[in-house]
């Protein structure tokens, strides 16, 4: 559900940023599953197959090959992957033995962008849910201007912007960022950011796709409510030659990161825009502020300032005795 209800929300339609298309059709039933990790043959063409590098997996006494398969790439029947990710170890998928260090990798399926749904300009585009709006998200001087969110959708904004420098050298660094990532929330949000989550995927055209997820606490009482709120939180990037896209979604439901994955493998820069800068759409968030990872927006930051403003701002209103989620959502 989308946590703008509570906040002052500037809906835009038609025509943004002067050449910025935003498109919206009927809802789709499947869009309740963007992500799947086993379809039908059938349905393959549907869906866009990524690769997700899952790590390492030490063999245990009693596994099996097929066993390891439906555990981690959610179906027994997938185990000639594993043999074909490991054929340096591998000679016999019969034959595995305890301590083994297997690499495993497993195959995850996106939805296609759907007809005309999501953000188009002549230099790129990308998917969006059926029923989001654009907008802009904004709560006192913290706002991100190219946002989306709607009824039941999480809400997500994007920062699109020319691929520089900084950008490149924070991807060609992935795994060095990741634990300067992990050292800046133990560091700075230790109580208030829970169960961080890396995933790294790699599209058919060799583009990888970056994301971290995580719980993002608020303890309610310092804003004279009860309890504790959770806000699910995923960020995404992505670059393409000329390009880097990020996306941050957050909401009070699980399964931000599937929208956010989808809206990553959808996008795509237009060959024909060669050269064309994005910098001139003016997508901006604030505050932006500096931490570790250079060239990566600190989605960490912008989220505990969205919300320390926005729970601020409701609890100067006379307040009931609610809680905070029920506060944050009008209910």
């Amino acid at each position: 559900m989308g946590i703008c209800r509570a906040i002052a929300v500037i809906v835009i339609t038609g025509i943004f940023f002067g050449r910025i298309e935003c498109t919206s059709l009927i809802v789709y039933a499947s869009e309740d599953k963007l992500v799947q990790y086993d379809i039908a043959y059938g349905e393959q063409e549907q869906y866009c197959v990524l690769t997700e590098d899952i790590g390492t997996y030490e063999v245990c006494a009693g596994d099996s090959l097929w066993g390891i398969s439906e555990k981690l790439l959610g179906n027994g029947e997938n185990y000639t992957q594993l043999a074909i990710q490991n054929t340096d170890r591998i000679t016999n998928p019969n034959l595995i033995y305890p301590n083994m260090q297997l690499q495993v990798k497993r195959n995850v399926y996106v939805k296609r962008r759907m007809g005309v749904n999501g953000i188009k300009t002549p230099e790129y585009q990308f998917g969006t849910l059926a029923q989001a709006r654009f907008g802009i998200l904004e709560s006192g001087k913290v706002f991100a201007n190219c946002a989306l969110f709607g009824k039941d959708v999480a809400d997500v904004f994007c920062l699109i912007r020319d691929k520089e420098q900084m950008g490149e050298k924070a991807f060609a660094d992935w795994e060095h960022n990741k634990q300067k990532i992990e050292t800046y929330v133990q560091k700075k949000y230790n109580k208030k950011i829970s169960d961080l989550i890396f995933y790294d995927y790699q599209t058919n055209d060799g583009r990888e796709l970056h994301l971290f997820s995580y719980t993002y606490t608020i303890d309610g009482e310092q804003y004279g409510y009860q309890g504790e709120l959770e806000i699910y939180v995923c960020e995404g990037v992505c670059q393409t030659e000329h390009i880097q896209a990020e996306f941050t979604g957050f909401d009070m439901e699980e399964g931000v990161q599937d929208v956010v994955l989808y809206m990553l493998a959808s996008f795509e820069e237009f060959p024909e825009a060669k050269g064309a800068s994005v910098n001139g759409y003016n997508i901006q968030i604030a505050p932006s502020d500096p931490w570790e990872v250079s060239g990566i927006h600190n989605s960490f930051a912008w989220i505990e300032q969205y919300f320390d403003t926005t729970l601020n701002e409701i609890s100067q209103k006379p307040a009931e005795k609610k809680s905070a989620r029920e506060r944050v959502l009008g209910e």
